[in-house]
């Protein structure tokens, strides 16, 4: 190999390195630090930051104009209840939504001890193209969970020796991060359908 060439390699390996770190960076920094809470006025629910399943950070700014359904659970998700909820809402919110550009599932991991980025992106891909699954670290999920009224309780688990409990409804937040109501997680698809579009129908958030 040539010097030039042999610049070029090592440059290269350079490049991909820096990337790599940056990486490993950004995900510590998402889970490690939070920033302030901010209620926006709701009763339940408002901002959020959250580690996202591609090593960044994505936060309630990021789904302006879009609708927002929020839930909080784990991977490994006590009763094994997450994933059907998260299918149930998913193929409500088509019903409501065909296009697949108005609405989209927030899935709050209360377990980033486990829930790391890559496995948040392919329990996503398994459910849906709705969910978007993010974490953070203990300490931001107890006070994101707090806001949006949602218990954090592990659960003994005889395959997983724990999994975390899933919160008992989706918080309903609108385009511009208005709470405007729940709908049970263990409902049934028509129940789902029909509470999205009485919400979204309405002119006022519900109380």
């Amino acid at each position: 190999m040539t010097p030039a060439g042999k610049r070029a390699v090592l440059i290269g390996a350079g490049i991909l390195a820096l990337a790599g770190a940056g990486s490993f960076v950004a995900t510590n920094l998402a889970l490690k630090h939070s920033i302030s809470l901010n209620s926006y006025g709701n009763p339940v629910g408002g901002s959020f930051r959250l580690m996202d399943a591609t090593t960044g950070t994505m936060t309630d700014k990021s789904f302006a104009g879009q609708w927002m359904l929020v839930l909080f659970g784990a991977t490994h998700c006590g009763d094994d209840a997450c994933a059907p909820a998260l299918r149930t809402m998913s193929a409500a919110m088509d019903e409501v939504d065909p296009g697949k550009r108005k609405m989209v599932i927030i899935f709050v991991s209360l377990d980033p001890d486990r829930d790391d980025a890559e496995r948040l992106r392919q329990y996503g891909e398994q459910i849906s193209p709705r969910v978007v699954a993010g974490t953070a670290a203990p300490f931001a999920l107890a006070d994101l969970a707090k806001e949006y009224h949602a218990p954090v309780e592990k659960m003994t688990d005889p395959e997983w020796d724990y999994a975390m409990r899933m919160s008992p409804q989706f918080v309903v937040m609108d385009p511009q991060t208005r709470y405007r109501g729940t709908i049970a997680a263990n409902a049934d698809q028509p129940t789902m359908t029909a509470s999205l579009r009485q919400i979204m129908a309405g002119d006022k958030p519900s109380p």
